[in-house]
Formats: structure tokens, C-alpha cells, sequence
């Protein structure tokens, strides 16, 4: 009977204390550069995590790059969710997550390696924070000139806490980049801690390997990338936020020591290891896609749910949807891989302003006569000749020659496989400029784009549209066929010049 009653006991205490803790792990938590993306994460995830978790969080300047960052990602009109789906404050008001930012002085490494677990237990043991269930401490730069005997003081002293307050999960952190590579002293230790939590399943938010990488899966840390995002080819975030609109693609926010986009990746990461503490599974959930905005990026696995044909059943790589595609992880997020001839993915997708546009995919394949064809609203409009790239592992981007106007507002993209066995990560479409037309046939001047969406109505380029350009147009539509950009008066999109394009600029009179 007295066992009994211990175990009921402990099996009380378990629901009680709860927490991501209660039992043990059967398999490490790392969230990486992979995790650096909230469109996986369902808002059932983010509801749990702030329902269920009470979070300390002890730092200085560099760790300030997460919370700064999920400070701006509650404004940010980019996000998957609404922007105040991910809000936080101490004490969780207002439905927000609990974060107790700043719980204790100092960090991993300041003033010493061992201050951080005393202020810890301090902090614990205050009958007002024992529901605290998530501690996380994040190092400066100490990491950069730690020996191995001060990175086992810091694993022996997490293993401590973690046998001592056994309803709270211990989040392990790396140190942030400093230039010194792979061979450097720095990520030695960054791997001395990553061995420790992969061989005894622990948690690992990976600060470094989120910053080693580019949001296109770049690696750069053997370029001697730094916590600033510089590396040999200039700073990555930089150059990435340039090539990307701002408020859409990512968002300015403070973040010490280094670069906005570093902190937004963050940011996104936390709210990954948030979600998994709650009980998020990243393979577990169908994402439910929102129409990509065009010019942008279209992630190859968030097609339209249903809209597909695949040959084989089931997904053979396991990740990201649980349906008959086959999606994969790769470096900085998922791959539609196993590609057999004949298949297809549609896309919603949205433009804001009328334009001309081009696509780049990037793909992976061993072989050397792959092909990817995009339709617009079921006209031709791209095709993609995949090379060998040197394996399915190896990605490169190749680039679509043409060039097509798309109106505003939505549309949808079909991306058809005529050959099979590649991979395909992701399309970029983007506003590329036409070759501007020539002098028709008749004309006063050269062709004019008026309302600048990639058409030229003033086919007779004097200045204004009439009567004129219609019967310009259509007395020289052989010629244009024959000597003209077809984007250039392709009015209705059908991906040739013929009759219908002259009653389609008619009308638009």
C-alpha cells in the first residue's frame, strides 16, 4: 500500500507541476537554423506554448537579439499570424506568453562560469516563481576563449538544476559566431555542447548555428561569418534585407552587436523551441498555406492543400505534410524531393502591383535533362531545364527565360515535373524589367508601358491610348509575333500575340 501511494504521489505531482519536464526525453530538442521559420508552427502551437509555459530568461547584450526580436515580430504584417498571436510580457497578460525577460543578472559567463546557477536556484526557490517551468540563460562572448573544463563545469551545472528542479526544462545555448570558422576554439566548444545534448537528450537552442546561415541555407560559418553577419563576401544579412522588402520579407528591429534579419531568425527560432516545449511534433501538422504575395518567394512544400498530383502514396521524406507529397528537410527548411515525371503542385499566390515578372527555382538533381514547367491561371508561362547540380543534396538556382506580365490581384501557379528525379526547394519570382519593344511598322515613336504593368498599350508611342494603337496593332500583329518581346503585348496573357490581344486593348480604351 505504501508504494502505491508513492506513486500516486509522484503521478499527482507530475500533473500538478506539469511542464515541458514532467517526463523524460526520449530524443534531443535542437533548434537550429532550421527552425528559423514560423510558417511550420500552427497557431494551435502557439496557443499551448503560451497557455502552458513560464519562461525565465537570463541574459546580456548579445541574448537581447531574441527578445528584440520577438518584440518586433508582434508588429511585423509579414508574420503567418497575425502579428499579436505572438505577443509575450512578463506574467502572460492578456493571453500573451509568460517571458520573465532579464530574470536574474548577468549570463553564462558573467562575472564567471558558475554565478548563472546560483541566481538560478535563488530564483527557483521564491515561492512566487515555482511555476516557472522554462529557464533559459544565454552566453556574451565567452564561449570564444572557454576551455573544455569551463564548457563541462557549464554541462555539469545544468545537470544539476535539471536533477534538482525536475519540472522545469534547462535550455542549453551556444555562443555566438566570432570569425574563427570551424576549426576555431569557439565552435570546439559549440560542439563539445551539442555532443552533450544530442548523446543525453537534452534541449539546445543552437544561437550559433542560427547565425552560421543565410534564410537561403547558405552556410557560413567556414567563410568566417561573425555575430555581425560579416563574412568573406560581405555581410549576409545586409545583402539579404537589401534583396528584400522590408515589412514583407522581414522587419527592422534592435538587435546588439549584429544585423535586424539575425534577430528576426531568432526570433522565429524561440518561438520553434516554444511550440516543441509545448508539444508541437514539426513533422505532426499540415500547414495551412496563405497565397504567397508576388514579388516573392514560393516555398516548393506549402502548395494549395489537395491541389497535386503525385504517383506514389505517401510521403517518402517525411517531413512537413502528411499527405502524397514527398517533402524533405534540407538546410534552412523543407524540399518537395522523390519528383517522378508527370506530376504537379499548384500555388496560390497574390500580386500587388501589375508587372513583368521572371522566376528563378531552385532545384537539386543528378541528372542533366530535368525540367520544371510553371503555368499562370493555366497558361504556359515558365519553364525552368534543371542541370545536373551535382546530386540531390546540391542545390542551385536556375533561371526561367522568360519574362510574363501578371495583373494584380490573385492567381494560381501550377508547377508540372514533363521529367522527373529532382528536387525542388523553392520559387523567387520577381519584377524583371522587358526588353523594351522597338519601333512598329507605322508607329511615331517607340511602344510606351502608360500604367507601367509590363503591357505597352501605346503601340504607336504618341504619347496617349486610342483608336490608333488598336489598329496599328492589329495590322502589325505578324510582325510584333515575329520581331517584339512577347511579354510586351501579350495583353491577355495567353502566352502568344494573336487577335484576341487587339479586342482585349480595344476594350481597355
Amino acid at each position: 500500500m505504501r508504494v502505491i501511494l508513492c506513486i500516486l504521489l509522484v503521478l499527482l505531482l507530475a500533473a500538478v507541476l506539469g511542464g515541458p519536464a514532467a517526463a523524460a526525453r526520449t530524443a534531443p530538442v535542437i533548434v537550429d537554423h532550421t527552425s528559423a521559420d514560423l510558417r511550420p508552427i500552427p497557431v494551435s502551437a502557439i496557443g499551448a506554448a503560451k497557455a502552458d509555459l513560464h519562461i525565465a530568461y537570463g541574459h546580456t547584450s548579445h541574448g537581447s537579439q531574441l527578445v528584440d526580436g520577438m518584440a518586433g515580430l508582434t508588429t511585423f504584417a509579414g508574420a503567418p499570424l497575425a502579428p499579436s498571436a505572438y505577443a509575450f510580457n512578463e506574467g502572460g497578460a492578456g493571453g500573451a506568453l509568460d517571458l520573465d525577460d532579464y530574470f536574474a543578472e548577468g549570463d553564462l559567463g558573467n562575472p564567471d562560469f558558475s554565478s548563472w546557477a546560483t541566481r538560478t536556484r535563488a530564483y527557483l526557490d521564491r515561492p512566487e516563481n515555482r511555476g516557472t517551468n522554462v529557464v533559459l540563460w544565454s552566453w556574451c562572448g565567452q564561449v570564444s576563449w572557454a576551455t573544455g573544463a569551463n564548457i563541462d563545469t557549464y554541462l555539469s551545472l545544468m545537470s544539476g538544476l535539471e536533477r534538482d528542479y525536475p519540472a522545469v526544462t534547462f535550455v542549453y545555448m551556444t555562443g555566438h559566431l566570432d570569425g574563427s570558422g570551424t576549426d576555431g576554439n569557439l565552435n570546439l566548444r559549440n560542439n563539445q555542447i551539442r555532443a552533450f545534448c544530442r548523446a543525453n537528450n537534452r534541449v539546445l537552442y543552437d544561437f550559433a548555428d542560427i547565425e552560421s546561415y543565410d534564410p537561403d541555407g547558405n552556410g557560413l560559418l567556414a567563410r568566417g561569418a561573425n555575430d555581425n553577419c560579416d563574412y568573406d563576401g560581405g555581410n549576409w544579412a545586409l545583402q539579404w534585407q537589401a534583396s528584400h522588402v522590408e515589412g514583407r520579407d522581414w522587419y527592422a528591429c534592435p538587435s546588439a552587436h549584429s544585423q535586424a534579419l539575425n534577430a528576426n531568425r531568432k526570433a522565429y527560432a524561440a518561438w520553434h523551441l516554444f511550440a516543441r516545449l509545448a508539444g508541437w511534433s514539426p513533422g505532426a501538422t499540415t500547414p495551412t498555406p496563405t497565397p504567397a504575395p508576388l514579388p516573392g518567394t514560393v516555398e516548393a512544400e506549402y502548395y494549395a492543400p489537395g491541389a497535386y498530383y503525385d504517383t506514389t502514396p505517401g510521403n517518402q521524406g517525411g517531413a512537413c505534410r502528411q499527405d502524397d507529397v514527398d517533402v524533405e528537410t534540407i538546410p534552412g527548411g523543407y524540399a518537395v524531393c522523390y519528383v517522378r515525371e508527370g506530376e504537379w503542385l499548384e500555388y496560390s499566390v497574390s500580386v500587388g502591383q501589375p508587372a513583368a515578372f521572371g522566376l528563378e527555382a531552385r532545384v537539386a538533381s543528378p541528372n542533366a535533362n530535368g525540367r520544371v514547367e510553371v503555368l499562370a491561371d493555366g497558361v504556359s508561362a515558365f519553364t525552368v531545364a534543371v542541370p545536373n547540380t551535382g546530386g540531390f543534396g546540391t542545390y542551385a538556382t536556375v533561371r526561367a527565360p522568360e519574362v510574363r506580365p501578371l495583373t494584380a490581384g490573385p492567381h494560381t501557379l501550377r508547377v508540372r515535373f514533363p521529367t522527373g528525379y529532382l528536387n525542388l526547394d523553392r520559387l523567387v519570382v520577381t519584377v524583371r524589367p522587358i526588353d523594351p519593344p522597338q519601333l512598329l511598322p507605322g508607329g511615331a515613336g517607340a511602344p510606351q508601358d502608360p500604367d507601367a504593368d509590363g503591357l505597352y498599350e501605346d503601340v504607336n508611342g504618341n504619347g496617349r491610348q486610342d483608336f490608333a494603337d488598336v489598329v496599328l496593332f492589329f495590322n502589325q500583329m505578324t510582325w510584333c509575333a515575329e520581331n517584339e518581346p512577347l511579354a510586351a503585348f501579350d495583353f491577355n496573357q495567353n502566352g502568344r500575340i494573336d487577335f484576341a490581344d487587339a479586342v482585349l486593348l480595344f476594350n481597355g480604351l
